[in-house]
């Protein structure tokens, strides 16, 4: 069955709320077993929109559904996860089959009203606490995202949580710089997926695996992961793995991504329990940059940590993980950096060209193993490792000195580090504070 928007009496303008017509179709096609809702051109200003099994929301070229600027618009479903301190979702399906989200249209976060106007000396828009993620899928089997394009969320923009056999090709996330927390797809203890083709930028993390604190119906590990075909931008971390980590991460594959502009390349950061092995990052070119100093990283090509945040929660392994043919720039190090000697084992690089350059930014030559590192907050929110300074060293805590100067690649801790095919540039002379050797190692 399929329904239109075509010749349906509402506002195409997005000034004036649709949300009950657009559920209303939504729920005919569910009584009636499934179907397709065609969102045909115009702009369409809405709030929560559940979505039932057997459903496919396709947005044709043109369509633009306008995410509500009122709180009072996202209270028709609360989602059973919380980012941040937030259960609101713009497009919401829980424990659904067969659903699609389709088409050359887009889905319009409408970020602005959720952000202070003017920047911080950080240069970013501090955010109101309770905040919609444009699509949150919890439960869901069967996930075909395609062709759409995500614009300008004011939270995480996608969010898969528990999710199963999930397909997403061929879609643009693309948000505002200077609005945090604003991470473009999250994979969040999810089985079976399959990104490719498609384009994210966000000035938080770009691709995200991570495996949430939640109830125990919808805690699971992730494993079968591929992504390839993907151009990624980030202020924080582009690919990443972590860092809320309760259940295990296994069996990842990214091949054949161009990461540009971002602060940190890849990163794996284990925090509270969950295992990290067998991933491969193969074919990956990357342009790192030192971002503002809230973030965390410091313009790293990969970043591998292993620390604790809870005292009592002792973190994950990181093991048998493999890089092949990574070529970039970068102003920072490639990190390896295990609080426990030996939880960062089997890595190995082989086929690694890295041109290493001067930065304008007094932040090179540092490294960064947030979070967390605030002992007044351990097991606090992000903004707790952000903003808040050590007294004793003036930077965020958990930020130090290279303790030889900046090196090309760091490893501490670490057993089974294997470096094959390496070409390092760096500049002629040695720039002031940078490490004589290349690569440097400790216990």
């Amino acid at each position: 069955m399929k329904l239109s928007l075509e010749n349906v009496s509402l506002d195409r303008s997005g000034q004036t709320p649709v949300t009950s017509t657009l559920q209303s179709l939504i729920d005919q096609l569910a009584a009636a077993g499934g179907g397709t809702l065609v969102v045909t051109p115009g702009i369409y200003l809405t709030g929560t929109l559940v979505l039932p099994s057997n459903f496919t929301l396709h947005l044709e070229a043109g369509a633009r559904l306008l995410a509500s600027q009122n709180a009072r618009d996202y209270h028709a479903a609360e989602t059973q996860s919380m980012a941040e301190l937030s259960r609101m979702a713009l497009i919401y399906a829980r424990d659904a089959r067969n659903v699609t989200l389709s088409g050359a249209g887009c889905i319009d976060g409408n970020a602005t009203a959720w952000f202070e106007a003017q920047a911080d000396s950080q240069g970013y828009r501090q955010p109101k606490e309770q905040r919609p993620r444009l699509l949150v899928l919890e439960g869901c089997d069967q996930v075909r995202i395609t062709d759409i394009t995500l614009y300008d969320s004011p939270m995480w923009t996608a969010h898969l949580v528990s999710c199963n056999h999930v397909f997403i090709r061929n879609i643009s996330i693309d948000n505002d710089l200077t609005l945090a927390n604003t991470d473009a797809l999250d994979i969040d203890s999810c089985q079976h997926v399959h990104i490719s083709d498609s384009y994210f930028s966000a000035a938080d993390d770009g691709i995200c695996l991570k495996t949430t604190a939640k109830t125990p119906e919808l805690q699971q590990p992730i494993y079968n992961v591929t992504v390839n075909n993907c151009i990624i931008r980030s202020k924080s971390c582009a690919i990443k793995v972590g860092t809320e980590t309760f259940a295990d991460i296994t069996h990842l594959a990214v091949s054949n991504c161009v990461i540009f502009e971002s602060n940190r390349g890849i990163g794996l950061v284990s925090r509270d329990g969950g295992h990290f092995s067998q991933m491969s990052f193969s074919n990956i070119v990357f342009d790192c940059r030192h971002a503002n100093p809230c973030h965390w990283g410091k313009a790293d090509p990969v970043f591998i940590s292993v620390r604790h945040r809870a005292p009592d929660v002792t973190p994950g392994d990181i093991s048998q993980i493999v890089f092949a043919s990574l070529n970039g720039v970068g102003e920072g190090a490639i990190n390896l950096h295990s609080e426990t000697s030996g939880a960062i084992r089997d890595i190995t690089f082989n086929g690694l060209t890295f041109n290493q350059q001067l930065a304008e930014s007094d932040e090179q030559g540092y490294y960064d193993v947030r979070p967390p590192c605030n002992p007044e907050r351990p097991t606090g929110m992000g903004l707790d490792n952000a903003y808040l300074v050590n007294p004793q060293t003036g930077r965020a805590h958990g930020v130090e000195m290279y303790p030889h100067g900046l090196p090309a690649i760091y490893a501490h801790g670490v057993d089974g580090l294997h470096l094959h095919a390496i070409t390092i540039t760096r500049p002629t002379p040695l720039p002031t504070g940078w490490d004589p050797e290349n690569i440097r190692s400790s216990k």
